[in-house]
């Protein structure tokens, strides 16, 4: 079973090589997280805290897009930082090796 923080990195993973200096997908934001990993909001700003005090992730202030709609005000996006994408990378061998 993964912890509420494992999940919210797995959902990052998925989104490291998306984005710009401008833009980020939703899926990025507290409430596209939020969303994603079934957690209230609220709850996804405790934890993304915690995670950035660790140095795994970071947030940047960037317009959110989905498929259909640009945001036009900036909002807190979050991305893997370095030790982010190896801790999740050695999660999922971890995964396989126990398969």
């Amino acid at each position: 079973m993964t912890t509420r923080q494992e999940q919210i990195m797995l959902h990052l993973y998925g989104r490291i090589d998306r984005g710009n200096e401008y833009e980020m997908p939703y899926q990025t934001t507290q409430d596209g997280i939020a969303e994603a990993v079934g957690i209230s909001r609220g709850h996804v700003s405790i934890e993304m805290k915690k995670l950035e005090e660790k140095g795994l992730v970071t947030h940047l202030q960037r317009h959110a897009y989905t498929d259909r709609h640009r945001s036009r005000t900036n909002r807190f996006c979050y991305k893997l930082e370095t030790l982010g994408i190896l801790t999740v990378k050695g999660m999922l061998e971890a995964s396989r090796e126990v398969a």
